[in-house]
Formats: structure tokens, sequence, C-alpha cells
């Protein structure tokens, strides 16, 4: 029992760790050995694996997912740290902050964002949900019978963003009760997905670098998949609570093959550890 109770708080700080991790380059060479190498390039000099086509649903939309199991996987990401080299248009203007905001967002960059809220373990929400602080994989789950598509997230404390695509409008509680992720509604545009989200809470940052959000945010997000092997994000950004203007974002995801979601436990304020025996400390310095 108490060699279990090694390994478990082994685990446990093995986790926290993860959770915490910013370097990019050395967490997607830790995730990629966790995983194993798998097959297009990844597998250290096993030939690419060919591409098939773009799966599609009964009704012809595409499936932003897999249907075969020989080509199953999960999509990856970068952090895209700064948001100002992810514009799309108006480039060399910047991020248009409002005086305050950018106040802000210098000051969060200056204090080595030790205010981040997902290194406490809180739920991002909109474009830091597409490319988080850890890079953890997520997956869409397109449930075409209940008229809605789910997306869940590795990371994030295991978070999940319900988009209905049932045609409803935003509810009036989105606006007066805002929540972590908002309310989003979706639908098709030809072969993109559109999502309309609505409704966050301040809890949270615009970026892993502290772009500021506000509860005035409406956010519009696109998701396409021009081969099967990647994932085009765009997103429009209106927040008049913090910028002059709407802006639009936007980076390329890679389908991770093979890959499968893992457990992965982040709990804010989490006193977990602390429960095991004092002496149990001894073996893991």
């Amino acid at each position: 029992m108490r060699v279990q109770g090694i390994r478990n708080l082994v685990m446990v700080a093995a986790g926290v760790a993860l959770a915490t991790w910013v370097s990019g380059t050395a967490l997607d060479v830790s995730a990629q050995g966790q995983r194993g190498g798998g097959a297009g390039g990844r597998g250290g000099g096993q030939p690419a694996r060919p591409m098939p086509p773009v799966p599609r649903l009964a009704d012809g939309t595409p499936n932003l997912s897999w249907s075969d199991p020989a080509n199953k996987g999960v999509w990856r990401t970068t952090q895209h740290r700064n948001l100002a080299n992810e514009l799309i248009e108006r480039k060399e203007e910047g991020i248009p902050f409002q005086p305050w905001a950018k106040a802000l967002y210098e000051y969060r960059i200056k204090t080595e964002l030790k205010d981040d809220p997902e290194g406490f373990c809180l739920p991002p929400g909109g474009p830091s949900l597409t490319s988080n602080r850890t890079q953890a994989p997520w997956e869409f789950l397109q449930l075409p019978e209940q008229k809605r598509i789910v997306r869940i997230f590795e990371g994030q404390a295991h978070m999940w963003q319900v988009i209905y695509m049932d045609g409803r409008e935003h509810p009036r509680e989105a606006y007066e009760l805002p929540t972590w992720m908002g309310h989003s509604v979706g639908r098709w545009e030809k072969d993109t997905l559109v999502v309309d989200t609505v409704g966050f809470n301040e809890g949270h940052w615009l970026s892993v670098m502290g772009a500021v959000r506000t509860s005035q945010q409406h956010l519009i997000e696109y998701f396409s998949r021009p081969d099967y092997n990647t994932l085009r994000y765009e997103a429009t950004i209106d927040d008049p609570g913090a910028y002059t203007r709407p802006f639009k974002i936007g980076w390329n995801l890679t389908w991770g093959y093979g890959q499968e979601l893992v457990e992965n436990v982040c709990v804010e304020n989490n006193k977990y550890p602390n429960l095991y025996p004092k002496e149990e400390g001894q073996f893991l310095k």
C-alpha cells in the first residue's frame, strides 16, 4: 500500500508540473514521447503516411474528427502566445488595445505572467481553448442527430464546449450569467464551421501572453479542414470593452495520428498532495 501511495504521489506531482510547464518546445517533445512516434514523419525516420481524404458525415458536412480507426487522432496545437503575430488583417497596426487594456497587458508581461489563470487551473475560453498554455490536444464530437457539436479538451481540467447547431439564439441568461467558455451556437457555411459565442466572464485571459478579455466580448470562430492533416482556425474578436475595433487572428492545427486524449488532472487550489503522510516526502527529494 505504501508503494502504491508513493506512485500515486509521483503521478500527482507530474500532473501539476505538466499543467504549469510553459516551455512550448520541451512540452511538445514530451508529449510526442509519451504518445509514441506515430506516423507522418514523427516516428524517427518512418515513411510518411499517405494522406486520406477529408471524411464526411451522411449529410455531406466535413467530419472534423475521424471515422476510420486506422486514421484516428486528435488536434494538436502550439501556444501562439502573442496574438499580434497571428493577425490576418491590418497586421502592421498590431492589436488595437484601448489604453487601459494595453497597460494591463504590459503589466502582465512585465510580471512574467504570474497571475495567469490557466496556471491556477482555471478554464480558458475562445482562442485560449484552441491554443492553450500547455499545448494540450483536443477533439470534436459531431452529433448531427442531437444537432450539436462538442469539443473535448485534454487540458483545462478536461473541459468541454457545447456548440448548438439547431438554429437557436443566444439566451438572455448568457449575458446575465457569464461563464468561462460562454454560450456557443454554430452553423455551416459550405465546408466551414462557424461558431458564434457570447457571455464570457472576465476570469481568464484572451491569450497566453495576457491579452485582456471582458464580458462584452463577441467571438466568431471559423473551423475548416483543407486536408486530412490540417485544421484551419480563424477568429474575429469584437470586444468593445478592451479594444478599439474588431480584429481577426488565425493559425493552423495539425492532426496527431493515432493519438487519444489522456487523463489530465488540474484542479484550482488543489491540496490533494498535502494529504499524504509527511514521512513519504523523503522518497521524493
